[in-house]
């Protein structure tokens, strides 16, 4: 597997979130720098002040204040944040067909259930980020016309 660059950006108000997060990530072997944010607007606020290379940002949809719709809208209308091209997941609670569609119209990059053991989150986490390692990526150094197989 290719090496993961960057952090993981969660942002979830509920702080078990993180250490099953982390207990996930260590089960893979992964050795990811995960950065916790209980809200959105504190997220935000460190995306728009920090040129740390983020890999992906996972939210949950509902929280209170900002929500992860919210949160995700707010990105998609800031010039350089939306330049980034930060992959950006929502997991929740209770998937809900409405939040799914327009959480889709918003661009996101995938909507997943919460899973409720570290094993099924481990599981949901290999997916997603073999495929994010694997996805060419426009922010990526590797992406070039003279490589086209990376196109």
């Amino acid at each position: 597997m290719k090496k993961v660059t960057g952090k993981i950006i969660l942002v979830d108000d509920q702080a078990f979130e993180k250490h099953l997060l982390k207990d996930a990530l260590y089960d893979k072997n992964w050795d990811i720098e995960v950065e916790y944010f209980n809200n959105a607007k504190d997220a935000l606020k460190h995306l728009k002040k920090n040129a740390d290379e983020i890999f992906l940002i996972i939210s949950d949809m509902n929280m209170p204040g900002m929500s992860g719709m919210e949160f995700k809208k707010t990105i998609d209308r800031d010039d350089f944040l939306r330049q980034k091209s930060i992959p950006f997941i929502f997991v929740c609670n209770d998937p809900d067909r409405e939040k799914m569609l327009e959480a889709y119209q918003y661009r996101v990059q995938g909507y997943f259930s919460k899973p409720d053991t570290v094993e099924k989150q481990a599981d949901m986490l290999e997916i997603i980020v073999q495929y994010w390692i694997s996805c060419s990526h426009p922010m990526k150094d590797d992406i070039t016309t003279e490589n086209p197989q990376n196109f």
